[in-house]
């Protein structure tokens, strides 16, 4: 057999497989911290360096959770988007969409009902939501007491670039069931 034909295959000899299983939290913590390091080395001018392991591998679900009783008291126990009292599960909501733009930093994070949530689910908002979010006072003490990134300059510039870069009459969303076309 050429060299050609055995280049993308791996052979791992009798064991590792269960080895690289049992060790694999360590492992993968080993990889995402060496992968980042890197990442800095080679890329130290261009990157900003705030939660740069968030950025490349996402932040953990549980993590987010930190934020519903700092959001809720900072929004007054009212959904951001519909001011209705939230009773029950709050949800903490990516303002931009995370599945376009993966930022989970405080900026671009809010506190609200299912209701809102659900129906708003990766739609584009209006941009009076996003700016409404970026003029939160109290944010750094937020993101400082949870220990999870404020992220403001990277939401401001990303939601700059979205709206900047959407079509004129690209559908909104407003609120439940509440669309708006972008008119640049």
């Amino acid at each position: 057999m050429g060299d050609v034909d055995r280049i993308g295959a791996i052979t791992l000899r009798p064991g590792i497989p269960e080895g690289m299983r049992r060790t694999s939290a360590l492992l993968r913590a080993f990889i995402r911290t060496t992968w980042t390091h890197d990442v800095v080395t080679f890329n130290r001018a261009e990157l900003d360096g705030e939660d740069l392991d968030g950025f490349l591998f996402g932040t953990d679900r549980t993590a987010l959770r930190s934020l519903v009783e700092p959001l809720r008291d900072l929004q007054n126990n009212l959904c951001f988007y519909c001011d209705r009292r939230m009773a029950g599960d709050v949800h903490i909501d990516h303002v931009v969409a995370w599945s376009m733009i993966p930022i989970d930093g405080v900026a671009n994070l809010v506190a609200a009902d299912s209701r809102c949530n659900l129906d708003k689910s990766a739609s584009i908002p209006v941009r009076a939501h996003v700016d409404r979010a970026l003029e939160r006072p109290h944010l750094t003490e937020i993101a400082r007491t949870t220990r999870l990134p404020l992220l403001y300059r990277r939401t401001s510039s990303a939601a700059e670039g979205l709206f900047a870069s959407l079509p004129v009459g690209s559908i909104l969303w407003r609120g439940v069931r509440d669309y708006e076309p972008h008119t640049a």
